[in-house]
């Protein structure tokens, strides 16, 4: 008996450790295209309608979702984790956790009083940062922050959890080297443990990706409007924004229910 449980546990541990390695994988190349596509060209100082298409549906959209979401499929098909571990829920309790990631946003900006703006800023704001809030989401928490949980697991069930959190918080803080000044900068990555650390409580408490990428992304448009010169620039409609914000809703709706919900039907 004993010899068998050695058995499943050495196969689980071997899985975990293969999932770690595709985790890794995946956000070192959405990295590097962050960098190569955004901080490179320093596009949020310098933005362009062709620049940030190009730099959200290819970094953001293609590999920081669609790409995330194919590697998850494999993890469902050899049972290395399962759908509501990954934060993949019913209807009804997404719901649910969404309208308290929205009651916990508003209350998270209250607190923090940013400078008075105008809806419209804040909507831009928004629509903005959500393209890239998908991708980090996808990337930092439910394949690294997973992967290394499901690993630890194998290690003990103690220490599962905060390796999950520690792991998400930290190369979500680190993978801000590829973007634009004031985010690449040692002092601000440090900063950025701290909106890190909440969205991985946040996530491993609700088990809930939608929730957790509109909370997460009170927390960015935060950051972003913060750090910006003239926010002003932003309060005016900006329909090609919205066009590519929901282009990437639609592409992590579309890769949730054909890789992700599909392949655990298929299982």
């Amino acid at each position: 008996m004993s010899r068998h449980l050695s058995s499943k546990e050495t196969r689980i541990g071997s899985k975990a450790g293969a999932a770690v390695s595709w985790s890794i994988a995946v956000y070192l190349v959405w990295t590097l295209a962050t960098y190569m596509l955004e901080g490179r060209i320093h596009l949020l100082q310098q933005p362009t309608v062709a620049g940030r298409y190009t730099y959200v549906m290819i970094a953001n959209v293609l590999i920081g979702t669609i790409g995330a979401f194919w590697v998850i499929r494999s993890w469902l098909n050899s049972r290395v984790v399962t759908l509501p571990q990954l934060g993949f829920r019913t209807p009804s309790r997404t719901a649910l956790t969404t309208g308290i990631a929205v009651v916990m946003g508003v209350v998270y900006l209250w607190l923090l009083r940013p400078a008075a703006l105008s809806p419209l800023v804040f909507i831009n704001g928004y629509a903005q940062v959500l393209t890239v809030s998908i991708a980090e989401v996808a990337v930092c928490w439910v394949l690294v922050g997973a992967s290394f949980e499901a690993l630890a697991k194998s290690k003990g069930k103690f220490l599962s959890l905060p390796a999950g959190i520690v792991a998400a918080t930290i190369l979500f803080s680190v993978y801000h080297v590829g973007h634009s000044a004031p985010f690449n900068q040692i002092k601000m990555m440090l900063i950025l443990l701290v909106p890190g650390i909440v969205t991985s409580l946040f996530y491993f408490m609700s088990r809930e990706i939608y929730a957790t990428i509109l909370f997460h992304n009170f927390q960015g448009t935060y950051g972003v409007l913060s750090n910006l010169e003239n926010p002003e620039i932003l309060n005016r409609p900006l329909y090609p924004l919205y066009f590519l914000a929901i282009l990437a809703v639609v592409a992590l709706i579309a890769a949730d229910r054909l890789l992700v919900r599909r392949a655990s039907r298929d299982g």
